[in-house]
């Protein structure tokens, strides 16, 4: 049920269709996990960047 105080806005479609390159790229684009996983990997570069800033400072 939608609640008439907040109606929900949806875009209307173009009526155009995407390529399944095009259609992949919006999905990874939008993709919670490939999300984590670049943050996960960038936190882990800073982690190793520290603990090598360390090693090198004793």
């Amino acid at each position: 049920m939608s609640d008439p105080k907040h109606p929900e806005k949806r875009e209307e479609p173009s009526g155009a269709t995407l390529s399944v390159e095009e259609w992949i790229e919006l999905v990874n684009k939008h993709d919670r996990l490939d999300q984590y996983a670049k943050k996960r990997k960038h936190e882990r570069r800073e982690e190793r960047k520290r603990e090598k800033d360390e090693s090198d400072s004793e």
